[in-house]
């Protein structure tokens, strides 16, 4: 409980400090090219280790050569916890604009970053404002700039992973751009497995990339199974292997 105080404190302490600079990069910063993630991803680079700290996550990370850098790409995962966030936010290379609950959209200072980043804010209760955050998500794929989603909608809050919801993964079919799956194990345990903040191990896999261009209509029927269990059978591997018999096969519904 002490832990769950002290980071809490950490991060009024964050969002205050960043308020001067959340000012500044409003009406003076991000005028030049190139300037536009800068204030995002400088904070990001500042205060996430210590988020990670002081919040007990221990991260143990495999598969940096899989990320891309020279092109857009959709990045998909499944979504165990809170502390996913900030490791999508610091692990995954440059900082990409991430498709989040709207719920987030309500922090001030974190909203102001989010909306540098051209975070995307989903009312996951509304399936029309749904579809336009997907074809947002598109958008910036089309324009460079790459995308990070968790197509279970939602928290799984434990090890095992939810469906993916039909059509997240369509705007990288669209848009002609490479998916590439990561898998996350572990960040249940920092917070949502006894409701406050404990000392835990993380486990991060970056997959390789699925090209989309030129993809066989068939196959893009099938593509967000495929994703999905690629990241179950790298949850198994991160495991230490599935015991026989209860492996799961996720499949078209």
């Amino acid at each position: 409980m002490i832990r769950t105080i002290v980071w809490l404190i950490y991060v009024v302490i964050v969002c205050i400090i960043n308020v001067p600079y959340v000012l500044y990069w409003k009406f003076k910063g991000g005028k030049k090219p190139g300037d536009r993630y800068q204030a995002p991803q400088n904070v990001v680079n500042t205060f996430v280790p210590s988020v990670y700290k002081l919040g007990g996550m221990v991260l143990h990370k495999k598969g940096e050569e899989n990320i891309i850098e020279d092109r857009p790409a959709l990045y998909v995962g499944n979504h165990q916890g809170d502390f996913d966030i900030f490791i999508i936010a610091k692990e995954l290379g440059s900082l990409k604009s991430i498709v989040a609950k709207k719920e987030s959209g309500k922090v001030p200072v974190v909203k102001n970053y989010m909306e540098y980043a051209d975070c995307i804010f989903m009312d996951r209760g509304n399936p029309r404002q749904t579809l336009q955050s997907i074809n947002r998500a598109q958008e910036l794929l089309e324009s460079g700039r790459s995308v990070v989603i968790f197509p279970e909608g939602t928290r799984s809050r434990g090890p095992e992973m939810n469906e993916f919801k039909a059509g997240a993964l369509r705007c990288a079919l669209r848009a002609g751009v490479p998916i590439v799956p990561f898998a996350i194990d572990g960040t249940y345990k920092v917070y949502e497995q006894q409701k406050y903040l404990k000392k835990a191990d993380v486990n991060l896999s970056i997959l390789p990339a699925v090209e989309t261009a030129g993809m066989e209509k068939e196959r893009t029927k099938t593509i967000s199974a495929e994703i999905q269990q690629m990241i179950q059978d790298e949850l198994y591997n991160m495991r230490g292997g599935c015991p026989e018999g209860e492996r799961k096969v996720w499949t078209n519904q």
